[in-house]
């Protein structure tokens, strides 16, 4: 095996006045390529009705009789889970 594939890459060290302006300005370093690839933790609540909160539902207009009320989409939607929970869709 030859010695080219062991290459890496060793950053030089910071010189000293970009340190003390660093330091001066309370500058933080941002994320990384690393911290990047860092799997995201999983939403703590439950996500397998989409985004059915009430605030983020469309919103539903009634213009000529016929169409489907607020009341009827809840409806309509509570049948396509129970179907979908017993195996139906």
């Amino acid at each position: 095996m030859s010695k080219k594939t062991q290459v890496s890459y060793v950053p030089p060290a910071e010189p000293a006045f970009l340190s003390r302006l660093k330091r001066e300005v309370g500058y933080r370093e941002g994320p990384t390529v690393e911290t990047k690839r860092e799997q995201l933790p999983a939403p703590e609540e439950d996500c397998e009705s989409g985004s059915d909160k009430e605030d983020e539902q469309p919103q539903v207009v009634v213009l000529k009789k016929g169409d489907l009320t607020p009341e009827e989409v809840m409806k309509i939607k509570q049948e396509i889970k129970d179907a979908s929970k017993s195996g139906k869709y």
